[in-house]
């Protein structure tokens, strides 16, 4: 099977859990809010009832067509529909061809984007389009060596209900050399570049190891909540999410109504984020950067908290994430809230992110 169409999407479920700035925006109801788009999955949510505007950025032509996908299917079709389209538990994404073929027929897309999807799905004969992101991939190959070195009860600490129980088996009974073993041959940069990156892979300023930063962040995410939570876990294990308490934000149906209900006006921007703030055409009073700044360096890394405040409205709040370089940048004008958010931020469900929350004040 060729990869002409689909092979130019680098997240089509995604790598992050915005619940932080879902709870967020439920609580401050942002008018204007900015986000990088992704595979949608991250920023479609962040709409609400008093949303005006979600303004969408991604250099990405194919993952702006996936978040018009996508928020077709948020707004026609029932909770359940959506559940089947995307393959998210209980419905598979390698079934329902016949039933995904028929939805996909009755979304409303404008013509570049059906075409699009047109050819993606003849490629994969209506299979879920949920795992086919090259970041979804390569975690499908960290799930299938994590088999292989964990042996047959591999799965054990995601198939836990009660996190005292959880706690005391990842300190006792959890086979910690062999998974010690499984980060070191793929939690390195050499592995990513190699499945992922393509060369591309952050410049590290954490003085942690990249051993380290993986270990302690798997570590959270084993202690801090049942496992079987996480939907990064379970792709981890299972190349796939596999249980409903596992599904991601955008699955949730309190999420799904929210969005399903909105009128918010959605904008798509083919730019990077700092050329589109930095002209001020909008202003924006909550903004998710994911963790973009991670790969910039230079003069860049330095000024773009500056040189976006044209986009920003006073008292604008910002989310960002840092992973594994945090932007060593001129934060003159911003104050620093990340404290206000900690019990949502030890709480989020991928936790390999420094995730940081500023307000800006002029």
């Amino acid at each position: 099977m060729g990869q002409k169409y689909f092979s130019g999407l680098n997240y089509t479920l995604g790598n992050e859990d915005t619940s932080v700035e879902i709870e967020m925006i439920k609580a401050l109801k942002p008018v204007n809010v900015f986000s990088i788009c992704g595979s949608g999955g991250r920023s479609l949510p962040l709409m609400h009832e008093k949303a005006e505007i979600l303004s969408l950025s991604d250099l990405s032509k194919e993952q702006l067509r996936l978040a018009e996908l996508r928020l077709a299917t948020y707004r026609e079709l029932t909770h359940e529909q959506f559940l089947m389209f995307w393959g998210y538990y209980p419905y598979s994404d390698d079934n329902n061809k016949t039933e995904r073929k028929k939805l996909f027929a009755q979304v409303t897309l404008n013509p570049e984007t059906r075409e699009f999807f047109t050819q993606v799905f003849t490629e994969i004969d209506f299979d879920s389009l949920l795992y086919l992101g090259k970041w979804e991939r390569t975690f499908a190959v960290f799930a299938k060596v994590n088999r292989v070195l964990l042996g047959a009860d591999y799965d054990r600490i995601l198939r836990f209900d009660n996190l005292a129980e959880q706690t005391e088996y990842y300190r006792t009974k959890f086979p910690m050399k062999r998974w010690k073993a499984l980060i070191q041959i793929l939690g390195n940069k050499a592995m990513f570049n190699a499945l992922l990156y393509k060369g591309d892979f952050i410049t590290k300023n954490s003085p942690l190891s990249h051993f380290d930063y993986y270990f302690q962040s798997f570590e959270r995410l084993f202690t801090r909540d049942l496992a079987q939570k996480s939907f990064f876990l379970q792709l981890c294990f299972y190349g796939k999410v596999k249980s409903l308490l596992g599904v991601p934000v955008e699955a949730q149906k309190e999420n799904f109504e929210r969005v399903n209900h909105s009128k918010t006006k959605v904008d798509y921007v083919q730019e990077d984020f700092v050329s589109y703030l930095a002209k001020g055409e909008k202003q924006y009073d909550f903004l998710s950067l994911s963790d973009v700044p991670s790969y910039f360096q230079g003069g860049l890394e330095k000024e773009f908290m500056q040189k976006i405040k044209p986009g920003l409205k006073p008292g604008a709040i910002l989310v960002s994430r840092y992973y594994l370089r945090k932007s060593e940048c001129d934060l003159t004008g911003y104050v620093d809230i990340t404290e206000e958010y900690r019990e949502v931020i030890d709480l989020e469900k991928v936790q390999m992110y420094d995730i940081r929350v500023y307000k800006y004040q002029s």
